[in-house]
């Protein structure tokens, strides 16, 4: 990525500015954290990385190919093909049990992962600790157990990028590392990039690289303890939070993510 900028109207007809010039190069195989305030933009960051929504201007290439120029059909092709998609809110279908959920990829996948969907979601939901579950529906499991049906969904096509918004969020500390010790055992395997948002202090350092976003820009951080900073939480865990850096969000207000 080169000058990505997004922006989005405003009912007073001015603009508001949440990208105002990202530069990002990430090679396969390399693990990036980006960490900061909610409401800095790194949610809107991860959507355009993975190609579910465009820059409002500059240049943002994927194997030296043009990947905002390309036609609504073939983005939607390679976001199949190429990416893994954790999100934030889990994003799974109540009515599908867990190993249906994790089918769905494979349903767009080659015929030999569309013929042997069953068998391969039901290993990747072992791989994650659910392979005793995998005829329970969401509503009948925790948002830690959630979470890890959106995780092996995501995984499930040997993707060459993962994106995970907050992979950790609903999980205790154990569970937190085991699911990022997949992730990224996943990652090397495929020789994938991983690029993860997180305020947690513990996922972040395990990166590659650090990085934060604030003012619209990318920033290398050398000790992730200067932009996050541990905090106990009520039932006595540490839990890393944003800190001073960018201490009042991208428009001041230290609100949650706009976008």
């Amino acid at each position: 990525m080169q000058g990505v900028t997004r922006h989005v109207p405003l009912p007073s007809g001015d603009d508001l500015h949440i990208l105002q010039g990202v530069d990002l190069a990430v090679d396969s195989g390399e693990h990036v954290s980006i960490v900061g305030r909610s409401g800095t933009g790194k949610s809107t960051l991860l959507n355009i990385i993975g190609m579910l929504d465009k820059p409002s201007d500059g240049s943002y290439q994927i194997d030296g190919m043009d990947a905002v120029g390309l036609s609504e059909g073939k983005r939607a092709n390679m976001r199949g093909e190429s990416f893994g998609f954790v999100f934030q809110q889990f994003n799974i279908f109540q009515a599908r049990t867990a190993q249906e959920n994790v089918e769905v990829p494979l349903l767009y996948g080659a015929a030999r992962d569309f013929w042997r969907r069953h068998e391969i979601a039901a290993d990747m939901l072992e791989r994650v600790g659910l392979g005793d579950r995998l005829d329970s529906y969401p509503t009948e499991m925790s948002g830690g157990e959630q979470q890890r049906i959106a995780i092996a969904r995501a995984l499930v096509r040997q993707p060459r990028i993962i994106l995970a918004d907050e992979p950790t969020g609903a999980l205790d500390p154990d569970t937190g590392r085991e699911v990022m010790g997949l992730l990224e055992d996943v990652a090397r395997e495929n020789d994938a990039a991983l690029i993860v948002i997180t305020h947690d202090l513990n996922v972040a350092i395990r990166a590659d690289h650090v990085l934060t976003l604030y003012d619209g820009v990318l920033h290398a951080v050398d000790d992730p303890r200067e932009v996050l900073v541990p905090s106990v939480s009520s039932d006595g865990l540490a839990a890393g939070t944003a800190g001073s850096v960018d201490s009042g969000g991208a428009d001041g207000t230290g609100g949650e993510d706009r976008e």
